[in-house]
């Protein structure tokens, strides 16, 4: 997966809207597959799995015929038979029935919205749309994919909006209906970095962007420390990985911008992380924050003002964004991942700010990629352009990173110097 190739138009081949990258074009293990759909993606060895059968092809003078059993006797001798094997659609169904479609399967959860005595949004439910594989198309693009050798195949869903219930102040400007939703997985978070992400995602829950209006990720959110209620976990700083308030909030901040980009809205600011993180799978959708130097924007070009719900269930963390849709349609191409770098050689620092011999860890190996996404906006308005573009994040290989602690003056292993970082 980590050597596919970035493509644009010109190497795709276009079925049904959806696109795909030619083979051809791209270094792919023949036996893999990517399927994706919203956030979720899964690779396939094509080459472990009976997906397959026999099929009689018949042949008169180069052409493909259909004859019945009872006209074969008279025919014979004048068609070709040839016994063939191909992809078998059915088993296609079933594999997807079995393998792919349970993870993607949800229900959808209504959601009524009311505003308190000093006008803030109080949600009674979560809003979430429930999802579904279209299964029967999702096995002719899979069938087409393999038989073209292609390697790629956005999965088409059925989706079910919630029923959104709310009161007259809040249609007035123009919030009516759930426009677009982002989720991630902070799975095996540390209790600390789980705090950090509830609180961080309750300052956003509830907030309004107006029509037209840039939206600043570091003006809702606020100052980051004890004082309001964030505690100390891993964050990057240059180039180790230690203890800070907001440990975490990133999470928050790719949650949001998935939805962004799900809802087809114009990204002003955004960076990736300096190394992958396994918090932020699939591997390029992801947004730091470091206000005010790092940060997140956008621009809400919809019909009205957006109404935010930021929540989580059980470790999932949700973003909604309510307002009016437009009709526009948004596609998320990828990822595309070259230039895979292995780690560096394990790396030592010795220093007095640690007691002798105590050992703090300062980074994990983590290989270095250049990942690609592409994002396809059009509108139904012909008055508003439509757009392509391009989403690059480059990740640095980082080495296994180790602090041990010495005694002040004492000369330390190989002539290394005696560093006094504070941790």
């Amino acid at each position: 997966m980590f050597k596919s190739k970035v493509l644009g138009f010109l190497g795709c081949l276009i079925i049904s809207g959806i696109l795909f990258p030619r083979s051809a074009s791209a270094d792919v293990n023949p036996g893999n597959l990517l399927l994706k759909t919203d956030f979720k993606i899964w690779t396939v060895d094509l080459r472990g799995q009976n997906l397959t059968s026999r099929y009689s092809k018949m042949e008169f003078k180069g052409l493909d015929i259909a004859i019945r059993p009872e006209d074969m006797e008279q025919v014979k001798d004048f068609v070709t038979v040839d016994n063939l094997e191909g992809v078998d659609i059915l088993k296609l169904k079933d594999y997807l029935n079995r393998k792919i479609a349970p993870d993607i399967a949800r229900e959808k959860e209504d959601v009524e919205i009311t505003l308190d005595a000093e006008g803030k949004p109080v949600f009674a439910g979560h809003g979430i749309y429930g999802r579904k594989l279209d299964t029967d198309q999702a096995a002719f693009l899979l069938k087409k994919a393999i038989e073209e050798k292609l390697n790629y195949v956005n999965l088409p869903l059925v989706k079910d909006y919630p029923v959104v219930t709310l009161p007259q102040t809040l249609k007035d400007q123009g919030i009516t209906e759930l426009v677009s939703s982002g989720e991630t997985d902070f799975k095996g978070s540390p209790p600390n970095r789980i705090n950090n992400v509830l609180t961080g995602l309750a300052k956003f829950n509830g907030a309004f962007v107006k029509q037209g209006e840039e939206f600043v990720f570091g003006n809702v959110l606020g100052p980051v420390d004890d004082t309001t209620g964030y505690k100390k976990e891993l964050v990057i700083k240059g180039d180790r990985t230690v203890p800070d308030f907001g440990g975490g909030l990133c999470q928050v901040s790719t949650t949001l911008y998935r939805a962004i980009l799900s809802g087809g809205f114009p990204v002003t600011k955004r960076k990736n992380h300096t190394y992958a993180v396994s918090y932020y799978l699939p591997i390029g959708l992801d947004a730091t924050v470091y206000p005010p130097t790092v940060d997140l924007k956008f621009i809400n070009d919809s019909p009205g003002a957006l109404l935010m719900q930021s929540f989580t269930v059980g470790s999932k963390a949700y973003w909604n964004l309510y307002g009016t849709r437009d009709q526009r349609t948004v596609h998320l191409i990828g990822p595309y991942y070259r230039d895979q770098t292995p780690p560096p050689p394990p790396k030592t620092e010795y220093t007095a700010k640690l007691a002798p011999g105590e050992k703090q860890v300062l980074g994990h190996a983590v290989p270095g990629l250049f990942a690609s996404w592409y994002r396809q906006v059009t509108y139904a308005d012909p008055a508003k352009k439509p757009y392509f573009e391009s989403i690059y994040s480059k990740y640095e290989a980082r080495p296994d990173f180790v602090a041990i602690g010495v005694e002040p003056g004492k000369e330390t292993p190989a002539g290394k110097s005696l560093l006094e970082t504070t941790y």
